[in-house]
């Protein structure tokens, strides 16, 4: 091999010296760091094709030339991949690099270069090469053959496409890592574009590639968003391991309520894509989600919870929406973090429905006590001193008010078993346990036995008695139980009907006999039948229902109970349903 001394090879050597620094800077300091490996890759593959350049520059004879000529084709053919590979990783299409799919990438240059080194037997990417010494250094003169033309278009191809990723993460997302992308353009721009304007003849040295005098630069752009910015440092954390892997649903905002950024997680719960959310707008990608949608679009709010459903599954998520701002504080758009609470919310329904079920226990627990201290023990009293009358009337030889007595007696003996079966029920945990249509059925049963009364009942579809209140189910079962108690005594009656029927707003539940009615308007102040009614409005006003009553003599009684499925209500049927 000859060589000769020119001047023009130093810029190509300074150049070779900085990429190859630098290649060397980053596999001994940040080889451990997410891309350096195809940035080591791209320095050294750089470096090559500046110092053959140099080296074909400064050669005497033709052999030699071609032979430098053909060690540059390593350079042009691999290094667009292992520059794409890099943009690759950083804009968010790693799972190619690192399943190393890449490498079908490398195949077309891989063919080109075999076919360069045999081109003396084929011509197919040059051929009726010779030596041009018109000019200050002698160069090869050569034609070009079919897959040269092949091998530029699939080179520029790929330095085209990393390009375009580079140029949608600088300029159409709004992103912390913008400096980032924008420093990695710049350094690309600086080996493509003077590579296009050499093969397009556009290059205003005509004789020879000027493209590695660029190596240099650009190396030093690439690594000043690798040390200054930490390239290479940010992005692995904070987008690929953190955002994409956890199981928080992350979505970024522009000024414009469109979506910039999306994260897997939150993908499952608007089902939408990444490829098809990002630059729509909120309103379109989140429209199922009417509750989402308000709160994206509305600044002033900041945390909101809502349902879906979904398969016959509900799940409850919590969103938390703030601004976003770059480093000079300008508002660039919102940050919306959305975490999946339906384990949570069963939990604090369970914990709710067991504070209720406390809260009643401890109320019968009071009302039994009351009654066993109070009226249960009046009752015994009652019943033992006049069962001692009796025997006492007996004894002396009267008995004109015997069958009065036994009848007293028998009465209070009634009820002071009432009471005793009422404190029974109330302490048993049986009967806690047991839901609402059981204990009504089970109320009614008993009243059938007692009475030989039929009762039929009849229950809208879908209504199971969960969707109230334990204060609210205790209440309009003892609202029932004191109609069928006034029918029992009262009415005269052969047939009930007990019927619900339940609403989005409000649940009627109606008590209707065929007894002998009465008069509304003559109730005096201390009759039983008002007692009676004015327990069952007490009750119903404890639960903001309300009760009507519509009674025609000989022709039966209605009495109608409308209880309003308020906001509270509606949020524990809905917390009921999510916690199936």
């Amino acid at each position: 091999m000859k060589f000769q001394y020119i001047s023009y090879i130093w810029p190509l050597i300074i150049s070779a010296v900085f990429s190859f620094s630098l290649g060397i800077y980053a596999l001994l300091r940040r080889r451990n760091s997410k891309g350096s490996k195809n940035f080591i890759l791209s320095m050294f593959v750089v470096t090559i094709w500046s110092l053959g350049n140099a080296m074909e520059m400064s050669s005497v004879d033709f052999s030699t030339k071609l032979f430098w000529a053909n060690i540059q084709y390593f350079a042009y053919g691999y290094s667009p991949v292992t520059l794409l590979a890099l943009c690759m990783q950083f804009t968010g299409y790693d799972r190619w690099v690192r399943n190393r799919k890449i490498l079908w990438i490398a195949v077309v240059p891989t063919i080109i270069i075999i076919l360069v080194w045999t081109d003396g037997i084929h011509g197919l990417v040059r051929y009726d090469m010779k030596m041009d010494y018109s000019g200050m250094f002698p160069v090869i003169e050569k034609k070009y053959g079919p897959f040269f033309y092949i091998h530029g278009f699939y080179s520029h191809s790929l330095n085209i496409f990393a390009w375009v990723l580079l140029i949608k993460a600088v300029f159409f997302k709004n992103t912390v890592y913008r400096k980032q992308a924008a420093m990695l353009l710049v350094g690309i721009s600086l080996i493509v574009l003077p590579n296009i304007l050499y093969i397009t003849g556009l290059s205003p040295v005509k004789r020879f590639d000027i493209t590695p005098l660029f190596f240099g630069p650009a190396g030093l752009f690439i690594a000043w968003g690798i040390f200054r910015f930490k390239l290479f440092d940010v992005i692995p954390v904070a987008r690929a391991t953190v955002i994409e892997t956890m199981e928080i649903g992350v979505m970024v905002l522009d000024l414009q309520d469109r979506v910039l950024d999306i994260n897997p997680f939150f993908q499952k719960i608007i089902g939408w894509s990444a490829s098809k959310a990002v630059t729509r707008s909120v309103e379109e990608v989140c429209g199922k989600i009417p509750d989402l949608v308000k709160a994206c679009l509305d600044r002033q709010i900041s945390h909101k919870e809502f349902l879906i459903n979904t398969d016959s599954v509900s799940r409850i998520y919590e969103i938390f929406l703030s601004p976003l701002t770059d480093h000079k504080g300008v508002l660039i758009g919102r940050l919306i973090v959305a975490y999946d609470i339906t384990e949570k919310k069963q939990e604090q329904i369970r914990y709710l429905k067991q504070q209720r079920r406390l809260a009643v226990i401890k109320e019968r627990e009071s009302n039994a006590r009351d009654m066993h201290d109070n009226l249960g023990q009046v009752l015994g009293f009652i019943n033992l001193q006049a069962q001692g009358i009796r025997q006492e009337l007996l004894n002396a030889g009267v008995d004109i008010v015997s069958d009065k007595l036994d009848k007293m007696i028998n009465a209070t003996q009634s009820a002071h078993k009432e009471i005793r079966e009422s404190i029974r029920n109330a302490r048993s945990s049986e009967f806690l346990e047991k839901d609402f249509i059981l204990s009504l059925t089970s109320a009614i049963e008993s009243f059938e036995e007692q009475t030989n009364i039929e009762v039929k009942m009849y229950i809208s579809d879908g209504f199971t008695g969960e969707e109230l209140k334990p204060n609210t189910q205790i209440n309009i079962l003892y609202i029932i139980k004191e109609a069928l108690a006034n029918i029992r005594k009262h009415a005269n009656a052969s047939y009930v009907e007990i019927a619900f029927l339940s609403t989005q707003d409000q649940l009627s539940a109606t008590i209707e006999d065929n007894g002998k009615g009465f008069d509304i308007g003559n109730l005096g102040e201390g009759t039983k039948s008002k007692f009676g009614i004015s327990i069952m409005r007490e009750r119903a006003s404890e639960i903001g229902a309300q009760i009507d009553i519509e009674t025609i003599i000989e022709k039966g009684t209605r009495i109608v109970c409308c209880i309003p499925m308020g906001e509270e209500e509606k949020i524990y049927e809905n917390e009921i349903d999510a916690g199936r």
